[in-house]
């Protein structure tokens, strides 16, 4: 999963900054030299934070790279498969991060072409003549196009030369492994935490402690394996932003009684590989709230018979919804919780008062509809799956044959689960409900149109319906129940 933290436009690349978190930046529009921020930044921390972050200061680097600037829609594409090989990125990308370290940390920098991309404003193509997959990163190498961040570190590893990121000794390649294998589960557990509206989960410490064990399995050298391995390459861009992350959304320090996490950051900073990777830790910092869905958006007003129609066809990825729709809702929950806010712009339709120009758009004349590459896609369901497949961010569909089954059973039961629901609530008898999945509407319904509370017996939908409303990207589409409670009775004609 090539996404989180999620992804869109980019300051410069090269700025050097301390490893501890970020506070809030002087608003200063004059742009000054890094080492001048890094001097203003020091100054605005607390004494306390000073002397870490001195120690974790990166080492100066003599040759400073020179990146392009990010391709966009209207940039045209490299000549493809001409002999060079290019690491396609985004600068901010932390998957993409892994690749480029490793790029570096190998000395390729004449025999490796970064060519950024604006995941914002992705170039079409980008998915239609190089990576069909249409993430970061990706290496065009030898006329084929290879993708995935941590098989693209081997593969690097393997098919260049310079220092070897794999080692030799059996032992520590096997735990090599093992630790490989646990990185998305770290970053799911500290990734869950930073967007739940409790405190640091215990999912969160468990995983940081096991990090902490992990590192102190090899007493040679600082780093997971003793020595600079891809498995530092592997988590150094997870645990650069949860750093920060942690520290200003849950005012929490991942090193505090962890030295061996404390060692690693301050050791790991003193390689250029890394650091010429690093971003402006304030620009991930608001970059990341934004994707986790912990800033609020300023929402477009709804458009009306008297609206002109936006530009189609632009470059523009438009999602044409209603703010009271529920399936609509749906492909507005996905499009927010894999932090695409910047990605897929909202069009707010008035339903009742509908722009005679969105037939147009979309003959059915429904919402929602999704305008993407310069095609419309519609069916609230199908659209799930689409943004899922074709846009970074957390995975929404699981890899697990046995889950996969089931999440199919529960979507096949979704229209005839919706229809018992509404046809229960025109029904003049009692309500007798034998399943019950979230709908905060139902919720609201029975309870003033039946006097019937859908949780009363059913702990397990209480907790699930608790749960949800913790979830920003959820809350954030969500509309006032007397509106909504006033639009279903009359639709409903009850």
């Amino acid at each position: 999963m090539n996404s989180l933290a999620f992804t869109r436009c980019c300051p410069s690349p090269l700025t050097h900054v301390s490893t501890s978190p970020a506070v809030p930046s002087a608003r200063i529009k004059i742009r000054r030299s890094r080492r001048f921020r890094a001097a203003h930044y020091l100054a605005a921390q607390k004494p306390s934070r000073i002397v870490a972050m001195a120690a974790a200061a990166p080492a100066s680097s003599v040759n400073k790279e020179v990146l392009p600037s990010p391709l966009t829609s209207a940039s045209e594409p490299p000549p493809l498969f001409d002999g060079t090989t290019r690491l396609y990125v985004a600068y901010h990308c932390p998957y993409a991060q892994r690749a480029w370290i490793a790029r570096n940390y190998k000395g390729l920098y004449d025999k490796i072409k970064i060519v950024a991309i604006d995941l914002a404003d992705r170039p079409a193509w980008y998915k239609e003549k190089v990576y069909p997959e249409n993430k970061v990163p990706s290496l065009e190498h030898n006329n084929q196009v290879k993708g995935e961040s941590l098989d693209l570190v081997k593969y690097i590893d393997s098919n260049f030369e310079g220092p070897s990121l794999i080692p030799d000794d059996p032992a520590r390649k096997q735990f090599a492994e093992e630790l490989l294998a646990y990185t998305d589960a770290f970053n799911k557990a500290l990734y869950s935490s930073i967007v739940s509206k409790d405190d640091v989960s215990e999912e969160a410490v468990a995983a940081l402690d096991k990090i902490e064990e992990a590192l102190g399995k090899f007493n040679d050298g600082p780093f997971f394996l003793g020595l600079f391995s891809l498995v530092d390459i592997a988590y150094v861009p997870f645990i650069e932003r949860f750093q920060i992350f942690f520290f200003n959304i849950k005012n929490y320090d991942i090193t505090k009684g962890r030295p061996n996490l404390q060692k690693f950051i301050e050791e790991v900073n003193k390689i250029d590989a890394y650091t010429q990777t690093k971003q402006d830790p304030q620009f991930l910092l608001e970059h990341t709230k934004k994707r986790l869905g912990l800033c609020m958006e300023a929402l477009p007003p709804t458009m009306t018979s008297a609206c002109e129609k936006p530009p189609l066809y632009d470059g523009t990825t438009r999602l044409y919804m209603s703010y009271v729709c529920p399936y609509a809702q749906r492909a507005w929950i996905t499009r927010n919780y894999k932090g695409l806010q910047e990605e897929i712009k909202l069009v707010p339709m008035d339903m009742a008062d509908k722009p005679a120009w969105y037939k147009n758009v979309y003959p059915k004349n429904e919402v929602p509809s999704l305008e993407h590459n310069k095609r419309i896609i519609g069916e609230s369901l199908d659209l799930i799956k689409y943004i899922d497949s074709n846009f970074d961010g957390p995975k929404l569909i699981t890899d697990d044959p046995e889950k996969l089954r089931f999440a199919e059973e529960l979507l096949g039961y979704s229209d005839a689960f919706n229809r018992a629901m509404l046809d229960a609530l025109r029904s003049k008898g009692p309500v007798d409900i034998a399943y019950v999945p979230f709908i905060d509407g139902f919720q609201i319904f029975f309870a003033s149109i039946k006097n019937y509370d859908i949780t009363k017996g059913r702990v397990h939908i209480q907790k699930f319906i608790e749960e949800l409303n913790k979830i920003d990207a959820y809350r954030q589409t969500k509309q006032d129940p007397q509106v909504l409670l006033a639009l279903t009775k009359k639709k409903l004609g009850v």
